[in-house]
Formats: C-alpha cells, sequence, structure tokens
C-alpha cells in the first residue's frame, strides 16, 4: 500500500525533492537501484571514505544536503531514500518484519553503491535500520544519532499537542511548532524544513517510532566501531534513554551533544564530521 494519500500528492512530493536535489550546487549523481523493497533513489557525491547516510521518519536525501555539504570536504557522501517513507524511492513499506526488512535493504544498498567499505551514519529510524542490517567487512562503522532501535522513543502530551493539529490540518505555522518541539531550545528550523513537513503531512501517511530491536540483533555489532550520540534536549532519545542499552549491546558510552534537540544533524551539520572523527579505528 502507497504511504501517498494520492497520486497528485505523491507526484508534488516528489517534485519538492527532485527540484532541491536539481538545485544543489555540489557535484553529484541520482541513481535509481533495485532492490527487494523496490526501487531505491541513491544521491552520490564528493570522494574519499564512503558515507551511507539513511535518515529518520519523513526525511530523505533532499532533506540531507546542508549535512552532506559538511561532509563533502572529506568524504563520498551516499544518501538513500528509504522506501516508504516520503521521498523518490518506492511508496511502499514493507508490511510485517518491518526493520528486518529494512535491514535486508540496507545490506543491498550497501553492497550496490560502493567498491570498498562504507560508515553507515543513521538518524532516528535511520539508525534502527542501519542496527538491523547485516554486519560484515564493507561496513566499517557506525555513526548512530538519536538512534530508534536501542530503546522505546519517549512520548509526552507535548508532543500529542504539536503533532496532532499538524497532522490534522497542516499548515507551515503547526510544522513550525512541531519542528520547535523536535529541536534544540537554541535552534529555529529553517523555512524550507518547514515546507517539507507541511508537504509530507498534507499528502502522506506517517509512521510510527520501530519499537527496540531484540539484543541478540544489536549484539551483532559489538565487534565494529561504533558511536552513539544523542541530543542534549532531544525528546525523543535523551541520553539517558539509551546510554544503558548502548554500553550493554554495543560497549559504547554515548556522545552528548549540548543544546541540541532530535533534529540534531540539521540543527548543526558540523555534528556529523566531527562524530565521525570519534568513530574507533580499531574495535573497541
Amino acid at each position: 500500500m502507497t504511504i501517498y494519500t494520492s497520486a497528485a500528492g505523491e507526484r508534488q512530493v516528489r517534485r519538492w525533492c527532485q527540484e532541491r536535489l536539481d538545485a544543489w550546487s555540489a557535484p553529484h549523481q541520482v541513481h535509481t537501484l533495485g532492490t527487494g523493497l523496490g526501487p531505491t533513489t541513491v544521491v552520490i557525491a564528493g570522494r574519499g571514505p564512503g558515507v551511507l547516510l539513511l535518515p529518520g521518519t519523513n526525511f530523505c536525501a533532499a532533506t540531507l544536503l546542508e549535512v552532506a555539504d559538511a561532509l563533502l570536504p572529506s568524504h563520498q557522501v551516499i544518501m538513500a531514500d528509504l522506501p516508504g517513507q516520503p521521498g523518490l524511492s518506492a511508496p511502499a513499506r514493507p508490511r510485517r518484519e518491518r526493520l528486518t526488512a529494512y535491514g535486508g535493504w540496507a545490506g543491498e544498498i550497501v553492497d550496490q553503491v560502493s567498491p570498498g567499505s562504507v560508515v553507515l551514519v543513521g538518524h532516528s529510524l535511520g539508525a534502527a535500520v542501519a542496527l538491523a542490517a547485516p554486519p560484515g567487512p564493507r561496513i566499517s562503522g557506525l555513526v548512530l544519532l538519536s538512534p530508534a532501535g536501542l530503546s522505546r522513543a519517549r512520548l509526552t502530551p507535548e508532543l500529542l499537542g504539536a503533532t496532532l493539529p499538524w497532522l490534522v490540518a497542516p499548515a507551515v505555522g503547526r510544522s513550525q511548532a512541531l519542528l520547535r518541539y523536535m529541536s534544540g531550545t537554541a535552534h529555529r528550523a529553517a523555512n524550507w524544513l518547514a515546507e517539507w513537513m507541511t508537504l509530507v503531512a498534507r499528502h502522506s501517511r506517517t509512521s510510527l517510532a520501530p519499537p527496540p530491536l531484540p539484543a541478540p540483533v544489536v549484539r551483532r555489532w559489538a565487534g565494529t566501531p561504533a558511536v552513539v550520540a544523542t541530543g542534549a534536549e532531544d525528546r525523543f532519545y535523551p541520553p539517558g534513554r539509551i546510554t544503558g542499552a548502548a554500553r550493554a549491546l554495543l560497549g559504547c558510552e554515548v556522545v552528548t551533544a549540548p543544546g541540541l534537540g532530535h533534529l540534531a544533524p540539521h540543527e548543526d551539520p558540523a555534528l556529523l564530521p566531527a562524530l565521525l572523527g570519534h568513530l574507533p579505528t580499531t574495535p573497541g
């Protein structure tokens, strides 16, 4: 079943993404890959060590361009639109065992996009997808930011108060209110991001945060260099909510980003290059 509420709405979402990619100043290529979850759009830019970016719920490559710009001086950036999320990939979500299916999909992407190894960088839902992927020599490290998959998201009445109006009667002002909830108190989301979130609410069916992955699935990564980070003001995955699982299952401490919220990579695009610098060069 498609995530879009109408064919016209799907066209609007795809047009927005394509126009933003067309306007991006960085030289890049857009590819459509065949996968078990359907056609997948992948955007590749730059040269150097490969970094595969897996976005969070309701985000896609076209919303990651500022993040990519911060990585491009020293990395090849590969951005994959998740099938079943708003963007340029197939519009249907996996029906069963969703994270397992997404993990297999991520493995397919890794095998197709780069002849060498890549670091998987996942934000929110994207982090859970990275953890669900099969470890192997083609994946040299993990950077998990505000990660789903380690614990349940923290849900509050304030979140309901910001989300319901956004879903029931989408408007830019309501998108801005939701983005304020998702951001640190010192940060304001860009106008284009509020425009995107309004488009998403009008024309697609949003998905819920995924449940934690089974411990044995996460422990498969214990021998892989990893960094786990979250914003100090992240209301979904605050440091205290993921620290225990990160220590027990991955053997690493949580890096806390002062002043940032759940949208940390968008609030401060320099964060991901810094986190990649924290990535251990050897396991442990």
